[in-house]
């Protein structure tokens, strides 16, 4: 069930690569992949992201930003994203992929995470400090 995730934020470099990576070490038996709807391409994920998740102990390597695309969509079994109003484009972009798409703080009264680029490090730490607890509850529901 569910072993197919993808994660989307707007640029792919900060926020659903991060949580791309903590869910990927939290559920090793899933395949999880993360886009952008309107990604940097090939951009490598950002340096204050890298950073917290390398203190963290997880992996920042090799990420390179992706644009979301029906294939992608169609191949993912549920899909995760950051805001309401990321849900909003995506469901009106790809209809039938509506039932799939839910908010990453879903368990966490529909919690939207900020998004930290180009603002503060504090910034980057508070959005990854609601990612990182929404990827475990995440990770509690789909183990």
């Amino acid at each position: 069930m569910f072993n197919n995730i993808l994660i989307v934020c707007i640029g792919n470099i900060c926020r659903s690569p991060s949580a791309e990576r903590i869910l990927q070490q939290l559920l090793p038996s899933k395949s999880l992949t993360s886009a952008g709807i309107g990604a940097l391409v090939d951009h490598e994920i950002e340096t204050n992201a890298a950073q917290l998740l390398d203190q963290n102990g997880f992996n920042s390597e090799n990420h390179k930003a992706c644009q979301i695309s029906t294939d992608i969509v169609n191949n993912a079994e549920l899909i995760l994203v950051m805001e309401k109003k990321h849900q909003q484009v995506l469901m009106k972009k790809y209809p039938s992929a509506s039932g799939k798409i839910m908010l990453l703080g879903k368990w966490n009264n529909e919690q939207e995470i900020p998004d930290p680029y180009r603002k503060s490090t504090e910034a980057f730490e508070h959005a990854y400090k609601l990612i990182e607890q929404n990827c475990q509850a995440w990770a509690q529901k789909l183990k």
